[in-house]
């Protein structure tokens, strides 16, 4: 009789099924994008005034990236390579969890974090590409120009949004954090309080999206992003500490 479906398994037998993946790397890793999550607040705040820069209107925006073009590059590019590193650290912490890539979780989870790296990599290369470009010609057209490239602006800041923050950051994120930590609840895995602190952050952040359902409901960006920042500082902490 096949009991693997049957019988409870214990952390170390996660750890063990997946030698790919050890635990001080990706403690390592976890801790590292918890800190380069900072990084584009610091850069782009000091550059441009992120991220309440993105409610200034259009042709302060522009006037703002045209005038910072080299901080607002680095800004993005760190941005950039945060949101890609979710990939690898979702099936890090996927095979791990739920025993192996193999596992059908396991793939669920990793599928969410793959979707939420690449909508978020999506939303931020307009701010390495099209906005740069919209920028010199803004600078460069008479007001009836600047007027059309304007709207396109708000019309490319809009659709990237719509891609990178409500799909990205918030339910393809939250789709992979929720699943790996009540799987984690379940099945072990990871400490019963990192599993329930990854709840309430994955909770947070398909919250965000509920403005785009016309449901009144305002969950601050800072405290979503900031509380999956330290989930994942938690996390790397945890499995430094792992033999």
């Amino acid at each position: 009789m096949n009991t693997l479906t049957l019988t409870p398994t214990h952390p170390s037998a996660h750890t063990s099924s997946a030698p790919s993946f050890p635990a001080r790397g990706l403690g390592w890793l976890l801790i590292a994008e918890a800190l380069l999550s900072l990084a584009p607040v610091v850069i782009l705040g000091a550059a441009i005034g992120w991220p309440a820069s993105l409610d200034n209107p259009a042709a302060e925006q522009l006037a703002a990236i045209g005038a910072n073009a080299d901080a607002v590059a680095l800004g993005y590019g760190v941005y950039l390579l945060y949101s890609v590193l979710i990939a690898p650290l979702m099936i890090g912490l996927a095979a791990r969890v739920c025993g192996g890539l193999q596992h059908p979780l396991a793939m669920t989870v990793a599928a969410f974090g793959a979707l939420s790296a690449l909508a978020r990599a999506i939303g931020i290369l307009r701010w390495l590409t099209v906005m740069p470009a919209l920028a010199a010609a803004h600078a460069a057209a008479d007001p009836a120009g600047r007027a059309q490239i304007e709207l396109v602006f708000g019309a490319v800041t809009e659709y990237g949004g719509g891609i990178g923050e409500i799909l990205g950051v918030s339910l393809f994120m939250a789709l992979s954090l929720g699943t790996l930590c009540i799987v984690a609840l379940a099945r072990g895995g990871l400490p019963k309080w990192l599993a329930a602190l990854g709840v309430v952050s994955a909770a947070l952040l398909a919250a965000l999206a509920l403005p785009s359902l016309r449901i009144d409901l305002q969950v601050p960006m800072a405290l979503a992003v900031s509380m999956l920042s330290l989930w994942m500082l938690c996390a790397g902490l945890w499995l430094l500490r792992q033999r």
